[in-house]
């Protein structure tokens, strides 16, 4: 019971760690809403990253773990390097899935360079600057926001508004902070890759069937004329 307890609470944590309506959406049954607006799109980032982050985490340690996968859960020190690994992870998975959002406007010849640039810097800052949590060090985001700003600057929007161009931070991150021994994350990295790279694959066919760019983009195009002038 004690480790069902902790398991729930672990899982809870998350916003949207199983999204029925997901599933339901890839089962035919259900049609996702359009993402119309930028703070839909700011709410598909937060979201997906936090799913990717923590399943993506939380299957490769059951797997690791294998029969003695339960008693982690009664381990604090463990269930708290989880919690951090976790953490790092999010918020590489915003810095990653906030450029390649900003790239669909580019691919929909609604934005140059530089405003992809400024897009994807204020969707990845947006989220990691009102996260709400005390397991680790607030520099955590800032140093990704860091993180993002530099990337967004240098970043291939034509080159890389599809495939998997923009995804190499959640997975590096993912490699150094799974709670597991070096020598096993050594010895799985393919495999550790990979699944982070699966994950992926979903979330950018989802947000180029759910992304209205032309709505989305006039919406943040009004939003930044109302702050331009204080409206």
């Amino acid at each position: 019971m004690l480790n069902l307890i902790y398991a729930i609470i672990y899982l809870r944590d998350e916003k949207i760690l199983f999204n029925f309506n997901n599933i339901l959406s890839t089962l035919g049954l259900k049609k996702m809403p359009e993402i119309g607006t930028i703070s839909d799109l700011s709410d598909f980032i937060d979201q997906n990253s936090a799913f990717v982050s923590q399943v993506t985490l939380y299957t490769y340690v059951k797997a690791r773990a294998g029969t003695s996968f339960p008693k982690l859960f009664e381990n604090a020190d463990f269930l708290t390097s989880l919690t951090i690994s976790r953490w790092h992870i999010f918020s590489a998975s915003v810095c990653d899935l906030s450029l390649f959002a900003a790239a669909q406007f580019r691919l929909s010849d609604h934005a140059d360079k530089a405003i992809c640039t400024a897009m994807a810097t204020e969707l990845g800052s947006h989220i990691l600057t009102k996260v709400e949590q005390d397991d680790v060090d607030p520099k955590v985001f800032s140093a990704m926001i860091n993180t993002l700003k530099a990337r967004a600057k240098k970043a291939d929007y034509d080159s890389h508004a599809k495939g998997d161009g923009f995804f190499s931070v959640s997975s590096d991150a993912f490699m150094k902070w799974a709670p597991m021994v070096d020598e096993f994350k050594e010895l799985d990295e393919e495999i550790m890759r990979n699944s982070m790279h699966l994950r992926w694959i979903g979330i950018r066919r989802e947000l180029a069937s759910r992304l209205n760019s032309d709505k989305t983009y006039g919406n943040w195009i009004e939003h930044k004329n109302q702050a331009r002038f204080g409206n």
